[in-house]
């Protein structure tokens, strides 16, 4: 039964991916996969993305929030 797949390419350092696949070994899977069963979690609900924090909630720091009330605005620009 043939499928309809596509090629999934994302970078990694090469530190990164040599752990991923250490730890894919030690496990006794692949890491094609790993990474097809984590999707699979994600995409049916069973699982919520690792490492990402909320947009709405995620605490956002102006870089130049430390001059944003220096200047006038009509006098200074």
């Amino acid at each position: 039964m043939p499928t309809d797949t596509r090629l999934f390419n994302i970078r990694i350092t090469a530190d990164k991916h040599a752990r991923f696949k250490e730890y894919a070994k030690d496990q006794g899977k692949s890491m094609g996969g790993i990474l097809l069963n984590y999707i699979d979690t994600l995409l049916d609900g069973t699982n919520e993305p690792v490492g990402f924090e909320d947009r709405k909630t995620a605490k956002w720091d102006d870089p130049v929030d430390f001059i944003r009330d220096q200047y006038t605005a009509g006098e200074d620009f």
